[in-house]
């Protein structure tokens, strides 16, 4: 199940910033100010266009457990495009409600927003994250290389996109 981030969900969103294997490919370990200013950020109201993200999280209808956040952040109004970026606590991983989710979030932002096309970037050797978005039917479009600095690494990143009109 998707829903929106509480004030109650402030526990998990730390652990997932705050885990090394979470973060490994994405960035450095921020300090815990920085991610509870980020986690007001998206506990506020969502408009579409304001270039934020949306950030929904991803609840196991078994247990009502977290499994992570997943959302995405218009990167052009007029296109329209939108990033999309999950996160999965490493306990959670690997069961497919990265995949479920991000399938979920592409095809309501494909009808609610009228979307043209998602895109994902993820470092070359996160090869679960770039398992999920191949699954969800966005192909490679190209490399970039020595695109992300993460604790001393350069890592080249994938570019992805995903038309709506060619999603599963």
């Amino acid at each position: 199940m998707l829903r929106n981030l509480t004030q109650n969900d402030w526990p998990s969103f730390l652990q997932l910033h705050l885990d090394s294997a979470v973060q490994q490919y994405i960035r450095k370990i921020e300090a815990e100010n920085d991610i509870k200013a980020k986690f007001t950020q998206r506990l506020a109201p969502w408009f579409f266009d304001s270039g934020e993200w949306l950030s929904l999280v991803v609840e196991r209808i078994d247990n009502q457990e977290i499994a992570g956040i997943i959302g995405f952040r218009c990167d052009d109004v007029n296109g329209p495009r939108a990033e999309v970026g999950y996160l999965m606590l490493p306990h959670q991983q690997g069961m497919g409600f990265a995949t479920d989710s991000l399938r979920t979030i592409v095809d309501w932002g494909a009808l609610q927003f009228n979307m043209h096309k998602f895109i994902g970037i993820c470092a070359c050797e996160n090869l679960a994250s770039l398992n999920v978005l191949k699954n969800v039917g966005f192909i490679i479009e190209g490399t970039l290389r020595q695109h992300s600095y993460i604790n001393g690494t350069w890592f080249d990143d994938y570019y992805l996109g995903l038309l709506t009109s060619q999603r599963r």
